[in-house]
């Protein structure tokens, strides 16, 4: 695979890396609870996370082919899987995404997410999209931010009733590690 635009470094996984089955329910881009959401479901291969997506009509940006913004959404969401498998809470301050080829509407596309470096609080995770073919369509980078755990206990708590009766029925190792 030909990356023009990353570094390739690859940061080892941790022998004890686990995935929850999505960030939040109702997360566009993983939530099982989105109607309208993508649909990622992230998974672990070695130091990647990986994800599959076939992007509806509802996602047309130009004539036959993907938005920008729908495949910004998914490498955000696909990247935002690297800190929680390196068991770090993180929240995402940049993300780049460089569009070699237009993703067309309907086609597979293979998305491998990595960490490539870190530094005291800060993340940065690398991304390709690869095509049926193999191609490589999408680079992206994202530089994710170390919060800890209270940054998302204080974000529950200051969620509206209703959101955190939804969110109960998930609170258990089986959703998240």
């Amino acid at each position: 695979m030909e990356a023009r635009f990353l570094s390739g470094v690859v940061v080892p996984m941790p022998d004890d890396a686990k995935l929850p089955p999505f960030h939040l329910p109702w997360c566009f881009g993983c939530g099982i609870e989105n109607e309208h959401g993508l649909g990622l479901e992230a998974r672990l291969e070695g130091d990647r996370v990986v994800a599959d997506i076939e992007f509806p009509p509802r996602f047309q940006g130009g004539p036959g082919v993907v938005h920008g913004g729908g495949i910004a959404a998914f490498f955000d969401d696909l990247m935002g899987f690297v800190p929680v498998a390196h068991h770090v809470p993180a929240v995402t301050a940049r993300l780049e995404v460089n569009y070699r080829q237009p993703v067309p509407l309907g086609a597979s596309i293979r998305g491998e997410a990595w960490l490539a470096q870190t530094e005291g609080r800060k993340l940065w995770a690398e991304a390709v999209g690869l095509g049926g073919d193999g191609v490589v369509r999408i680079e992206a980078r994202a530089l994710f931010l170390g919060v800890g755990v209270e940054h998302f206990v204080q974000a529950l708590d200051e969620m509206p009733a209703e959101q955190r009766t939804r969110l109960a029925r998930y609170e258990s190792d089986e959703y998240y590690p």
